[in-house]
């Protein structure tokens, strides 16, 4: 209950978040929707399921090629214009893709090219709002407002999927004409928060040494530069996860819907951490003061420290859920616990990198945004190619058995290298935002 009272709190009496955080909410809901309509939108033009991977592939890819770009340009011209700027420009190409539905030209590859770049400009929100969210509230409401935020993300992702798919169930043109919608309509509510304040329009270094400082920025702060490798990590195996799951659920024919609850285990998940996030350190505290049995006080003195290991605890804990497909032969319900696991801890750590990132130096930090999502959306693009080799060389057993070892292990080189867990178990405190 506190901690739905400090998120009203901060909702009714923050306007620059307030608009800034509705804004946000709107473009993820049609970020979500549009990502499950393009595949069904171009089997419905193609019926081929080849032409669905590359328009998939096509909305995708400007995640690994501008991320960083994406960084330099909202540092430059900041973070709202940016923001605005990108969602009407998608806003235009949806409802360019509804006028071609509409009046019978629309093909596949105007879909691939218009997800292309709606799929870049996406990039640019992403890296914007991630930026914005914690200049909009003062220092010590930073974690709530970070928590709020990231518990949208994967609210919108629980309902975003289902609501396009519903909508195109109804009409082909009905989901991209409520995205275009959305996408105007993030755009009016974020042009009432107040204007930036960081814009470095006028700086006079070139756009090759704005991308190269977001990376020596995140190099030099060794918590980034851990917390984005355990992440990539971690991601990798998640993604391979949920590759075996649906080779086991093609294989034992279950019904669709049952696959979509259980991938939404993540989002719940995610929710719950997301939401918790600002109170870890009261529930760390607690563990710490409950006495543990001899065999697991070296794991708690490396682990459960003053809430301070917040990325090691992530790594633990997806260890153990990829356990769990093992010790259950591979169940539906064990990959949905697993899920849940991963989604938990996954929205508890989210939260924790993003208030690392808020104290980066305001005219730097959506470049090292950009570095920090490249690195950690990298395990995401390259999981499900490495899964699918693994699926074809060994068999869904093998390969849950491979995936587990090798996050076991890297949980345990983490764990065991004295630098790589001071780095990763670095205190949060409250500090003056630096200057511009």
């Amino acid at each position: 209950m506190r901690q739905i009272r400090s998120f009203i709190d901060l909702f009714a009496n923050v306007p620059r978040f307030r608009w800034s955080w509705l804004g946000s909410t709107i473009s993820m809901l049609g970020s979500r929707m549009i990502g499950v309509t393009y595949p069904l939108l171009a089997y419905t033009l193609t019926s081929s399921p080849a032409w669905i991977g590359w328009v998939m592939f096509a909305s995708t890819v400007p995640g690994l090629l501008w991320y960083i770009p994406a960084g330099a340009l909202v540092d430059r011209f900041g973070r709202r214009s940016v923001m605005i700027v990108s969602e009407i420009l998608r806003g235009v190409l949806v409802v360019v893709l509804c006028l071609g539905m509409a009046m019978g030209w629309l093909d596949i590859p105007h879909l691939v090219v218009i997800a292309l770049f709606e799929g870049a400009l996406s990039v640019n929100s992403s890296v914007a709002e991630t930026a914005l969210i914690p200049t909009t509230v003062k220092r010590d409401n930073v974690d709530t407002a970070l928590a709020m935020h990231e518990t949208s993300v994967h609210g919108m992702l629980l309902v975003g999927r289902p609501f396009g798919g519903l909508l195109f169930g109804i009409a082909h043109i009905a989901p991209f004409i409520a995205n275009a919608a959305m996408f105007f309509a993030a755009a009016g509510v974020l042009s009432r928060a107040e204007r930036d304040i960081s814009t470095q329009s006028a700086n006079p270094r070139s756009a090759h040494a704005d991308m190269g400082a977001g990376f020596v920025e995140l190099w030099h702060n060794g918590f980034l530069r851990y917390a984005t490798l355990v992440t990539a990590f971690t991601n990798l195996m998640v993604q391979g996860l949920i590759v075996v799951f649906l080779s086991e659920a093609a294989d034992e024919g279950l019904p669709s819907g049952i696959a979509g609850l259980i991938l939404a285990a993540s989002g719940v998940g995610g929710v719950v951490g997301a939401f918790i996030s600002p109170q870890w350190e009261r529930i760390s505290r607690k563990i710490n003061g409950k006495e543990p049995r001899r065999r697991l006080v070296g794991f708690k003195r490396l682990v459960l420290t003053h809430g301070r290991s917040v990325m090691l605890v992530h790594l633990w804990a997806c260890a153990a859920a990829l356990a769990v497909p093992l010790i259950l032969a591979q169940a539906s319900v064990s990959f949905a616990i697993a899920l849940l696991v991963i989604g938990l801890v996954g929205g508890l750590s989210n939260v924790t990198i993003r208030m690392m990132l808020s104290r980066v130096p305001d005219d730097r930090m959506a470049r090292v945004v950009g570095v920090s999502r490249l690195g950690s959306y990298s395990g995401v693009a390259i999981g499900p190619l490495v899964a699918s080799l693994l699926l074809g060389l060994l068999g869904s057993g093998l390969t849950m058995l491979v995936l587990w070892c090798l996050m076991a292990v890297f949980a345990v080189i983490v764990t065991s290298v004295r630098g790589l867990r001071n780095s990763l178990t670095s205190t949060i405190e409250p500090q003056a935002q630096p200057a511009a």
